[in-house]
Parts: C-alpha cells; sequence; structure tokens
C-alpha cells in the first residue's frame, strides 16, 4: 500500500515540477526576448542559465520566474527520488 502512494507522489512531483519548469522557463525567455533580442536567443538555446549570469536577473520579473524554475528542478529531483526508493 505505501508503495503504490509514494509511486503517486512521484509522479505527481515529477509532472507538476517538470511544467513548471516548462512554463518558467517559457516566461524567462519570452522576458529575455522583451530586454533584448540576443538575450532572448540565448535563453532560447541555452537555458535560464544564461539570465543568471548575465544582466537578466536584476529584473524583479526573471528574478522571479528563476526561483520558480528552480522550485520546479528542485520538484523533478525529488519526484524522480521518490520514485527510484518507492
Amino acid at each position: 500500500m505505501i508503495e503504490y502512494c509514494m509511486e503517486i507522489i512521484g509522479k505527481i512531483l515529477l509532472a507538476g515540477g517538470l511544467s513548471v519548469a516548462v512554463i518558467s522557463q517559457t516566461y524567462i525567455t519570452t522576458l529575455a526576448f522583451k530586454i533584448r533580442f540576443y538575450s532572448g536567443l540565448s535563453c532560447l538555446l541555452i537555458s535560464p542559465i544564461f539570465a543568471i549570469v548575465s544582466d537578466l536577473r536584476k529584473d524583479n520579473k526573471v528574478r522571479n520566474f528563476l526561483k520558480l524554475w528552480g522550485v520546479g528542478l528542485g520538484m523533478v529531483v525529488l519526484g524522480t527520488f521518490v520514485l527510484a526508493v518507492g
């Protein structure tokens, strides 16, 4: 019974974290395109990690979505761990 519950929790964390990360990554790229074309292109090709190391992190909206992106990646890691252990 507990294995079944762990499997459900792991799948929810994995799917939820992946969707949060993808949505926030899309929004970070959109904001980067609004600021500068080359920054948006770099965020699209590299990932939001470019927004962390560039001057985009000074914008409040980008900073909030970077935090959300990190939470989503953490949920993916936790969901994968729960599925592997459970």
